[in-house]
This record gives structure tokens, sequence and C-alpha cells, in this order.
């Protein structure tokens, strides 16, 4: 039964996981950090942890006014099962989406589905709260919601320019869960610390993005560049360092170092406060030089990923990666001179890829030896992104996408999937294409045959979990030898 107290529940939808990985739900708790300053009862949920029945028990019992869900262009359909979920226990409840895709795609989502009443666009900690306070939806800025089938968009929130004045993120509230988010590192030990012992916890110094890159839409949602003081950075580290026993941490700035300034001054809190810990961070290669490196290894940085994407200055110009070949070099020699690892963050796919740039990107990472390669062996057409508005324009895809069950559309009209797969494994193994021989590709057929196949073997499996439980102990000690196989014969080759 619902009490008289207004009750926001703020819900992370399960099973959406990046790349099998999952960490806390940062803009969420933002929510509730800002929500709970001001005197409104709220409560969390991360999905990813928790499942489906957790979710369902939690709205029954909470009952709460007002339901805000984090919605990500591949996981929509996770998010809308859940606002379907809310309405069929409480069909009075406001359901409130936020998040990357419908801050871009709200109209879509108002019309199409009744079980989302408001969408909350941008930075969402001062529109939710006023919505949360009963303000009428059309004096709030930054929102959109239905009128009848009306669909109002209100006037953009100017987004939050003294980062400081936000709450912290409600770390207790996941306080029982925190040690159930995984932690992954490029090995166990740093500095005494063990990274695979507790949780690798996200934190933000900065929102925003300085590049305008083709694929992605980041720039566009978040309205500029700027960062927290590091004294308020530093003490929500010193928070979860002191109250909760966190050691690891990833900086998930889109580009953490664009201020030197900061990124120093942040450093040089880290150290005075002795926190003990150990991070990784994302930037570009025209925001570093050797003393920033060499401060954030002091404070306890053990690796940079750098946003490469490609060595081909054809296709950098392409995508509008406002960056060049010699500067990503020359960062990472300087990144290995501080005694970091780095990470190469690539696209394999873009439009206008060749084999020619293939090779160019396999040249570069011969030369500079990153430690780390990151890659999804696609480029991904998402919503927002001068990427999307070329596909539109060529008719390859359009708004009708998003109501499918598909996450995402890979772009493939002049690669296969199983082209781009090969040029994913060519960067991988960091082997030109003109240096493949025919025993290479036949054995990398073979081993992606076996692959699909197993994964095919999954699919009819799942449909079935008592034959698959019985037979889990073979299926494993068979898919072990003839991995083991395939790995010997491709070590060889």
């Amino acid at each position: 039964m619902r009490t008289g107290i207004k009750k926001v529940l703020l819900i992370n939808p399960p099973e959406t996981t990046q790349t099998g990985f999952t960490c806390p739900p940062i803009g969420l708790l933002y929510l509730a950090g800002t929500l709970r300053e001001k005197g409104i009862d709220v409560q969390l949920i991360d999905g990813c942890i928790k499942g489906w029945s957790a979710i369902r028990d939690r709205i029954k019992t909470y009952m709460p006014n007002f339901v805000g869900i984090t919605c990500l262009t591949p996981m929509r359909k996770k998010a809308l099962a859940i606002a379907r979920m809310v309405k069929d226990v409480d069909k009075n409840a406001t359901v409130v989406f936020g998040g990357v895709h419908p801050t871009i795609m709200y109209q879509q989502l108002l019309v199409h589905y009744d079980a989302v009443d408001i969408v909350v666009r941008g930075e969402g900690e001062i529109s939710f709260l006023q919505i949360a306070q009963g303000i009428d939806l059309d004096k709030i800025d930054g929102i959109a919601y239905r009128d009848g089938a009306k669909v109002i968009k209100n006037t953009d929130r100017h987004y939050v320019e003294n980062l400081d004045k936000l709450s912290f993120p409600a770390w207790d509230l996941i306080a029982d869960t925190l040690y159930e988010y995984p932690s992954t590192a490029p090995f166990r030990y740093y500095r005494g610390i063990d990274l695979y012992d507790g949780p690798r916890i996200s934190v933000i110094y900065s929102r925003g993005c300085i590049a305008h890159c083709d694929f992605c839409s980041s720039w566009w949602i978040w309205k500029g560049w700027r960062h927290r003081s590091a004294k308020n950075m530093v003490d929500e580290l010193e928070w979860l360092y002191e109250s909760f026993k966190i050691r690891h941490f990833w900086f998930a700035d889109d580009t953490l170092t664009v201020d030197k300034q900061a990124t120093l001054d942040l450093c040089d809190e880290i150290v005075k406060r002795r926190l003990h810990i150990a991070f990784f961070a994302t930037t570009r290669p025209d925001c570093v030089d050797l003393e920033i490196l060499e401060k954030l290894k002091q404070a306890g940085c053990y690796e940079i990923s750098y946003g490469i994407e490609t060595a081909s200055p054809k296709l950098l110009s392409r995508m509008k990666k406002e960056n060049d070949v010699r500067i990503s070099e020359r960062a990472i020699a300087l990144t290995k001179q501080a005694g970091l690892r780095v990470c190469a963050l690539l696209i394999v796919g873009s439009v206008g890829e060749t084999k020619e740039t293939i090779d160019e990107t396999v040249g570069f990472l011969q030369k500079t030896n990153p430690e780390g390669i990151g890659t999804v062996g696609g480029l991904w057409i998402l919503p927002g992104t001068g990427l999307y508005r070329y596909a539109k324009n060529r008719r390859i895809i359009d708004d009708s996408f998003w109501l499918s069950d598909e996450p995402y559309m890979i772009y493939t009209q002049e690669h296969s999937l199983r082209q781009l797969r090969f040029f994913t494994h060519t960067l991988k193994k960091r082997k030109k294409l003109s240096e493949m021989t025919i025993r290479h590709r036949v054995i990398y057929t073979l081993h992606t045959y076996m692959e699909e196949l197993t994964q095919k073997g999954l699919d009819i499996l799942n449909r079935y979990p008592i034959i698959k439980s019985v037979l889990k102990r073979f299926y494993q000690a068979i898919r072990h030898n003839v991995y083991r196989s395939i790995r010997f014969q491709k070590g060889s080759s």
C-alpha cells in the first residue's frame, strides 16, 4: 500500500552488461544523491546484480510514485520490459526514462510505448528532482512528455556548470551489493593492491567531450566539457576508500585530461591524502604530456586507454576524429616512458575502410606496440550521430529500426560481418592482411566455424535446461579439448 510520502525507485534494467562486464549505475546514483539531499524518499536497485524477480518484488513492496529507468540504445528493450512491469504492478506509477537513447529518441518512445510517461533529456539531476517535487511538467526544462495524443518537448535544460554543486552519488544505497560488481584488470597485483579482490568502481571527474566524432553522440548529449574541483573528486574517492574499502577505480570520463592543471591538481590531491589506490582512465592522445602521465602514475594509474580508432589519415578525417597519427605515436611512447600500460581503442569497418587502411592500422600497432587493444569488431550505427544521419540519407537505416529487437546496426555496406571479424582478428594478432598465409587463414576459418557451432549448440541447450544440465559436464570437456587443439595449431602458425 502506498503512503502519502512521495517515493522514487531508480532501476538499472537486468541483462544490460556491455561486453560481459557491468559496473554500478553511476547516473542513477547521482540522481539518488540529488533526490535524497532534497528530502525525497528514494531507493535504487541494479537489475544486473539483483535480477528480474527482485525488481518486481521491490516495486510491489516499495510502491513508488515515480520510477526512473536508465536506457541505453542497445538495451532499450530491457528498459521497456521494466516499464511494462511497473505498470502491471501499479498503473498509477509515473515511469520516467533517462539516458542517451531517450534523450535522442524521445518522440518515438512516447508515441509507441504507453508505459513510458516522461523522458528526461540530457543531464537528469535537476529535471528529475523537479518531477519528483510535483512541479507542473510544462514548467520543467529538459523533459518531454505525453499530453493526450500529443508529445510535448520542453526547452532544453542548460547543463550544470559547477559540478561541485551536485551531491555525491549515493553509494551507500548499493553498499550491500558493491562487492558483487566484478573487477577486471590486465594483472592481479599493482602497488600491493589485489585488483582481483574486490570491485572496480567507476567515478567521474568531468562530463562531456571536446571532440565531435562522427560515430559518437557524447559531445552532443553533454553540451560541453567541464570538471569537478580536485578536492570535491577526492572527497568522493576518500569516502569510497574509507567507508567501503574500495581500492580499484575506473575514471569513466570520456576525456579525463582535457585540462592539464585540473589533472595535475587531481593527482596531487590523491597523493596528499595518501590514498593507496589503483585506477585506469581514458583520454585523447593530444591531451597528455610526460608531466601529466608521470603524475597519473604517481597517483595510482596503471593504464591509459586512447581513442586511436584507426591509423589511416583518410579515415580519421572522414570520421571527424580531429587527431593525427604522429600525435598518437608520441602519446603512446610517452605513456610507456612514464611506466603506464596503453590500450588502443580501435574501430573496424569505418566508412571507407579498405584492406590498405587495415594494414595501415596494423603497421601502427606493430610500431607503437600498445599492451592492449580494444575493439567491438564493427562500426555501430547509433542515433544522434553523424554516422546515423549518413546512413539514413542513404536509406541504410531509418528510425523504425529502433522499434525492432535488434540492439544496434553494424555498418556492413562495404564489408560483410565475416570480413569485419577477420579484420578484427588481424588487428588483434597485429598481422597485416598481406602477411596472412593461406595456412593462417584456414586455421582462422576453422576456429570461427567452431565458435559459431558452439554458440548454436548453446542456444539450443538454453531452450532445454534439463538436457543442458545433464550434458554440461561432457560438453565442457569436449569444448576444452577442441579449443586446446585449435590454439595449438594457431600458435604454431
